[in-house]
């Protein structure tokens, strides 16, 4: 059997698969910016450089790299901070951090992070959509502060539970 790639425009692109009969398969190409391939590979050396620096596991590190605030500013396609070197990120974080005075337990962050999966499936976003709404409007620092009880809960109520104060801050 032979094959031939053909380009129909600039993001579709077909097989051509001759035996008997030709069969056409076109494929559109998905094009992913260049900060959602740059910032995994970024937050895994990032993640290495704090768990060495401050002497704690990796899950501590990406803890205490996705609980801070300038997390997001990774995926700012204008600040492009995915270019900075893993020491500069950190002493960049370590500034914002002594700045902001709340601290979660691994175990309330792990929660959090179930949240937002859990809230992204739901809804079909992306969790990066789903943080930056949380965050937005207050709703991380709200599963955060009624750990105690929400992790207790039936998962349906605490999305519902979720939803109603999204709506509440949105209005």
């Amino acid at each position: 059997m032979v094959s031939k790639v053909v380009l129909f425009d600039h993001n579709t692109i077909a097989v051509k698969k001759f035996d008997h009969k030709c069969v056409i398969k076109r494929h559109t190409i998905q094009y992913m910016k260049i900060e959602d391939s740059i910032v995994p590979v970024k937050i895994a050396h990032l993640a290495q450089y704090v768990a060495a620096r401050r002497r704690i596991s990796l899950s501590e590190a990406l803890t205490y790299i996705y609980s801070n605030p300038f997390f997001p500013k990774l995926y700012d396609e204008n600040a492009k901070w995915w270019y900075l070197d893993s020491k500069t990120l950190y002493e960049m974080f370590e500034r914002n951090r002594r700045l902001t005075t709340k601290y979660v337990s691994f175990a309330v962050f792990e929660f959090l992070v179930f949240c937002i999966e859990r809230y992204a499936d739901r809804t079909h976003q992306s969790s990066l959509q789903v943080m930056a709404l949380f965050s937005h409007y207050g709703a991380d620092d709200y599963v955060a502060d009624n750990y105690d009880f929400l992790h207790t809960q039936d998962l349906e109520l605490v999305l519902d539970d979720i939803d109603k104060f999204l709506k509440k801050r949105k209005i």
